[in-house]
């Protein structure tokens, strides 16, 4: 079959061997042909856009990232290097009072008194790049693609340049690993799809924070509801993926005078837990070996993370470098352009944070009946093609 990356990044180490092959846009595309062209107007995408991301967008907007940002804006943000050369940006402090002072064998009480705590969180840069030999950019910026090419699919649209759809292909592509490198990033894990960055999941993953097993659903979510008890208010959420959401969803089932467990309520078909709402994201954890997935506990007043720029970076966070050669038919140059992003997630208190492990999927969920949807249940690009067939 034809080679269908015609926006792809092609990933090199070196300017004079990343161009980008424009029979790869000619063979998708009717640019430059004369008479009858075929028609790739007649197009769908293979499966559905995997570019939402719902538990990145809470935590960019939870109350302790708002702050952050608000910081930002008044310039009272602190960001500085460490001894090692690292930024770090100090995240909010958390106040208490002290332990009561022994006075046992005196006859006044002495008042409490304020302390505090503070941290900071590792900041970690975040790029994408696309390059190509200098007339090919001309070029791409002059060729235009017609009714009849590979459009509609909200990647091209007739009418606009070669150019301009890899531009949009190079936001939507830096928006998707960004998003995930804000759930999944680790500060030691590197992967084709992850770069070395401090989020969420190193986060989840400290000591500090506490794992309660949930091999009986009802039983361990019980265990979360003392946690909450004792804990009091907060701007608390469920982040869980959909197959263990449907999991919890078909274990909370109305008792023997049609009330549902204890702490359980559903509100025109949407599950709670003690009045907190799930977010379902692909990106949380889930095991299909095991047939197993987690649930993560998070308070919106203590976890969040900061940005430099939005997920598709705003263009005064794009930059260009060049190189020469003595390829006349090349333009004797060519191109990088570059997004750039950095940010870390960050958390101020363990304590709000908990993690419910080994929750067992729905015996329907598992083996055969998801057969061909590796791709989908656990997305590693953006739009998945059928495993029996890419």
């Amino acid at each position: 079959m034809p080679n269908t990356s015609l926006l792809s990044n092609v990933s090199t180490s070196q300017l004079d061997q990343i161009a980008l092959n424009m029979a790869d846009v000619e063979r998708l595309s009717n640019i430059g042909d004369i008479g009858i062209a075929v028609d790739y107007s007649d197009n769908m995408l293979a499966n559905e856009m995997q570019n939402e991301f719902p538990l990145a967008m809470w935590l960019l907007n939870t109350q302790a990232s708002r702050r952050m940002r608000a910081k930002q804006r008044d310039g009272s943000i602190d960001i500085r290097k460490d001894s090692t050369g690292k930024f770090q940006i100090t995240l909010p402090w958390t106040v208490g009072t002290t332990p009561p002072t022994d006075t046992s064998e005196e006859c006044c009480w002495v008042p409490f008194d304020l302390q505090k705590c503070g941290a900071q969180a590792p900041i970690d840069l975040l790029c994408l790049k696309r390059c190509e030999y200098l007339l090919e950019n001309f070029m791409n910026d002059i060729r235009r693609f017609g009714t009849n090419d590979l459009v509609g699919n909200g990647f091209q649209n007739a009418g606009e340049t070669v150019e301009q759809a890899r531009t949009r292909m190079d936001l939507i592509s830096m928006a998707w690993f960004t998003a995930r490198n804000i759930i999944l990033g680790t500060s030691d894990t590197a992967t084709e799809t992850l770069k070395k960055f401090h989020g969420l999941m190193e986060i989840l993953e400290q000591a500090d924070v506490i794992k309660l097993s949930a091999q009986n659903i009802l039983a361990g979510f019980d265990s979360l509801a003392c946690r909450l008890a004792v804990l009091g208010g907060g701007d608390y959420i469920i982040a869980v993926h959909p197959l263990t959401y449907m999991a919890i969803d078909n274990a909370v089932q109305p008792g023997q005078f049609g009330t549902l467990p204890n702490g359980w309520t559903r509100d025109g078909g949407v599950l709670r837990f003690q009045g907190i709402p799930f977010i379902q994201d692909k990106l949380v954890t889930l095991d299909m070996k095991e047939s197993t997935g987690e649930a993560y506990l998070l308070d919106g007043r203590t976890v969040g993370a900061w940005m430099m720029t939005n997920l598709r970076p705003e263009e005064k966070y794009w930059r260009f470098s060049g190189d020469y050669n003595k390829k006349i038919a090349e333009g004797c140059a060519g191109e990088c352009k570059y997004y750039y992003n950095a940010g870390t997630a960050f958390g101020t208190n363990a304590n709000k944070l908990a993690v419910l492990t080994e929750i067992p999927l729905s015996a329907n969920c598992t083996g055969t009946s998801l057969f061909g949807l590796d791709n989908i249940i656990q997305p590693t690009t953006i739009v998945p093609m059928d495993v029996k067939t890419a």
